[in-house]
């Protein structure tokens, strides 16, 4: 391999062995050597040049960007060419930082120390590797999907020592396009003989894109057989009893695939569904919490894994077994989010999610976990203005939590509309968001139905005149909705529409109206709503002895 036309970057924050780095490149014959001490500056520098090769040290300095970190933003940030090799050396040989560091696919993995020829063979067999299969990889690169596969298809019919890699590649490919039936045709290929890891677990991941778990948990039993400390074997596993409803086996199986490799965030996000639908709430915090850390540095940073980090705490306390276990997590999340506050990546984000307004979404949650459900409605309700007026788009990071709140407070309607703004809007949320969202809507779905068909009852008894048939309906619609704007302003309509009716107020009456009017007193409505509470206010207020 002639290294004197390549372009190469190293990456090392020590500055001895970065030295000795560079002189082992120079005497290969690389004549152009760029050296950074940090990943930062490394991104700083590929989004102006580019580079052949690029080697990177593993651990860049405590709180800075890992190397496998740096190389999943360059990838996704299309900073590298399609023809780049990119290779991970480090001292540390421990299990979990090889696999997490093999999990981000660097084209090589070293380890300390190691001579000047294994650094050289290892480069240009990497070099090679990229050459032979440049084209595929332009067409990845170009998200051309068509295309790499045709090109994989070329390669994989010629004579080439490369051509299991090509194979590789077509099948994440078909699974790309949701063909998964096209990479079992090419995996079956691999089910005699010596058994070959990759196809082995590629073959288990398609048996389960095609909803076959029962062969899939037996693909990942097999390989443990071989390898009992693969992880991606584990993840098999919880996949497919997950999907079996063997809830505790597959919780077991993703918290040993988290064990031996903690550092995946499509782990940590899988242990979160897995352990939600199991209610094992510790699981979904620790996960959380994880999934915070491993992105609030990379290209994944979103504020969401924090805001999911704190519903995961509040989670934990709604289903806690006594009321101490419960105010434990509830004070956990209020110290979690004023720790926030003084958080630089968060501030850095504030446009993204004020944290003031934050914290009045989680206080109406809390409310709502100890049943205080006007104080919950008044900080919700307050909050969502404060959204709207300062926002021209709904920020995703809020919504899950709020859609909670409006869903225990039977805010229906609020929710509905919501949903449809975040629709209207095209947001992305991560899955633990839609885990979320998905499982309340579908918890509501009967009180929501119960509470639509009282409330439409009792509008329709109101239009023909029957008020005394539309307040119990109206009333039957609260005992599902218990603290509902709409319904609560539909049946003090009502209820002053009896009134008006008697020659002498009746005093029980005159009681419903007053604890009704109390589920909107104080809190900010919609101008529809409002519009409505301004034409009763004069007659209600005559009748609970208050001025207007």
């Amino acid at each position: 391999m002639n290294f004197t036309d390549k372009r190469v970057l190293i990456i090392e924050d020590q500055r001895p062995f970065l030295l000795l780095l560079r002189g082992l490149l120079n005497s290969m014959g690389a004549t152009e050597v760029v050296t950074k001490p940090s990943a930062e500056q490394a991104i700083a520098i590929c989004r102006r040049q580019k580079f052949d090769i690029i080697i990177a040290d593993l651990h860049l300095g405590s709180d800075k960007k890992t190397g496998y970190e740096l190389i999943e933003e360059l990838r996704f940030r299309k900073f590298i060419k399609p023809s780049t090799i990119f290779l991970l050396i480090s001292a540390d040989s421990a299990r979990p930082i090889v696999l997490g560091s093999l999990e981000r696919r660097p084209d090589d993995y070293l380890i300390k120390p190691f001579s000047q020829s294994q650094l050289k063979s290892r480069i240009a067999r990497a070099w090679q590797k990229r050459q032979h299969m440049l084209v595929v990889y332009r067409a990845i690169f170009e998200e051309q999907w068509d295309k790499a596969i045709a090109a994989c298809q070329m390669l994989v019919n010629t004579d080439s020592p490369y051509r299991r890699y090509c194979e590789q590649a077509l099948v994440e490919l078909y699974w790309k396009i949701k063909q998964p039936e096209k990479s079992l045709e090419i995996l079956q290929n691999y089910q005699t003989g010596k058994p070959v890891l990759w196809a082995q677990i590629a073959l288990g991941k398609t048996y389960l894109k095609l909803n076959k778990p029962d062969q899939a948990l037996a693909v990942g039993e097999e390989i443990l057989v071989l390898n009992r400390f693969s992880a991606e074997a584990y993840d098999l596993i919880a996949e497919a009893q997950h999907a079996l409803k063997e809830g505790e086996r597959a919780i077991d199986a993703i918290r040993q695939a988290i064990k031996l490799s903690p550092f995946s965030l499509p782990r940590h996000f899988t242990a979160c569904t897995i352990a939600r639908e199991n209610q094992d709430y510790q699981l979904v915090t620790e996960s959380s919490q994880a999934i915070w850390q491993l992105s609030k540095r990379t290209v994944h940073q979103d504020v969401s894994h924090w805001c999911s980090y704190i519903r995961s705490v509040l989670d934990a306390a709604e289903h806690a077994e006594d009321k101490r276990t419960r105010n434990r997590f509830q004070q956990e999340a209020l110290l979690l989010l004023q720790r926030g506050k003084f958080d630089d990546i968060l501030n850095r984000q504030s446009d993204k999610l004020d944290l003031d307004i934050y914290e009045q979404v989680v206080n109406a949650r809390i409310y709502s976990l100890d049943g205080k459900m006007l104080d919950a409605k008044r900080d919700l309700f307050q909050s969502q203005f404060a959204i709207e007026e300062k926002y021209e788009h709904y920020p995703t990071a809020f919504a899950p939590d709020s859609l909670k709140v409006m869903y225990d407070l039977g805010e229906f309607d609020e929710a509905q509309d919501l949903i449809k703004t975040l629709r209207q809007n095209g947001e992305d949320l991560d899955p633990n968001s839609q885990h979320l969202m998905q499982y309340e809507s579908k918890r509501a779905e009967e009180r929501q139905s119960l509470y639509q068909q009282h409330n439409r009852q009792g509008i329709d008894y109101y239009q023909k005149g029957q008020y005394g048939q539309a307040r119990d309906s109206f009333s039957l619609a609260l005992q599902f909705a218990p603290v509902n704007t709409g319904v609560a302003l539909n049946l003090l309509q009502c209820l002053l529409k009896v009134l008006s009716n008697q020659k002498k107020p009746e005093p029980t009456l005159i009681k419903e109206c007053r604890r009704v009017y109390k589920l909107i007193e104080d809190i900010p409505l919609r101008k529809e709503h409002q519009q409505k509470f301004d034409d009763l206010r004069g007659e209600l207020f005559d009748y609970l002895g208050l001025s207007a």
